[in-house]
C-alpha cells in the first residue's frame, strides 16, 4: 500500500492558510504514484480555537484545534494524511511527522529504495529516488576502475538544484554507507531550504 505524504510545497501553503479564514483548494499526489488527492480546506478562525473542514469526494471531516501554536499546520497535515491513508475510523496512532533535522536512513528510504540504492552502488548507473521532497533526487554512480570504489553525483531540485559529488574508496559496504550519508545530508539540506523559503 502506498503511504500518502503531503509534499513540502503543500505544507508551506497550509502553514499560511491556517492563519486565514477562507476556503482553499488542494491537489496532491500519492508518494511514488500519479494518483491525485483533491480536497477542499475550509478554515474558520476563532479567538481561542480554529475549526478546519476537509472535503474530499463525498467525505467531509472536521477538526477543531484549541492550542493556537506555530505548529498548527503540522497537526492539520497529520489529520489530512490520516484521512488519505484511511485511518480515521481505526483509532490507529499516527506516526510522528519526520522533520528535516531528524531525517535518518531508516526513515528516509523504504526497503525497496534501499535495495535499489544498493544495486546502484554495486553496478553503477543512475536512479531517481522519491524521498519526500517536492522533486525526486537524481543519483548517478560510476564504479572506479583503478581502485575499488565509486564516484557519485546527487542532485535535489530542478530550478535551484542542490548537488553533492564525491569519490569513496573501499568495499561495497563502505561505499554504500557513504552514499546513504550523502543522500541524508542532501535531503535534510533541501528540506530545510524549502522550509526557509
Amino acid at each position: 500500500m502506498n503511504r500518502f505524504f503531503l509534499a513540502d510545497k503543500t505544507l508551506r501553503l497550509l502553514a499560511a492558510q491556517v492563519n486565514l479564514n477562507g476556503t482553499f483548494h488542494h491537489s496532491c499526489n500519492f508518494k511514488n504514484t500519479n494518483l491525485p488527492l483533491i480536497f477542499v480546506l475550509q478554515v474558520e478562525r476563532g479567538s481561542s480555537s480554529t475549526f478546519f473542514t476537509i472535503v474530499t469526494g463525498d467525505e467531509k471531516h472536521s477538526l477543531t484545534v484549541y492550542d493556537l501554536d506555530k505548529d498548527m499546520h503540522l497537526v492539520l497535515a497529520d489529520f489530512i494524511e490520516s484521512i488519505a491513508n484511511g485511518r480515521m475510523d481505526t483509532a490507529e496512532a499516527v506516526t510522528p511527522r519526520v522533520r528535516a533535522e531528524s531525517v535518518d536512513r531508516g526513515q528516509l528510504l523504504d526497503a525497496n529504495q534501499h535495495k535499489q540504492l544498493h544495486q546502484l552502488e554495486r553496478k553503477g548507473g543512475s536512479l531517481l529516488l522519491d524521498v519526500g521532497l517536492d522533486e525526486a533526487v537524481s543519483l548517478a554512480v560510476h564504479r572506479t576502475q583503478s581502485r575499488n570504489g565509486i564516484t557519485a553525483i546527487l542532485v535535489a531540485g530542478g530550478s535551484c538544484p542542490r548537488t553533492q559529488c564525491f569519490t569513496a574508496y573501499g568495499d561495497d559496504q563502505h561505499c554504500l554507507k557513504r552514499l546513504l550519508q550523502s543522500l541524508d545530508h542532501l535531503a535534510a539540506s533541501a528540506a530545510l531550504a524549502a522550509i526557509a523559503a
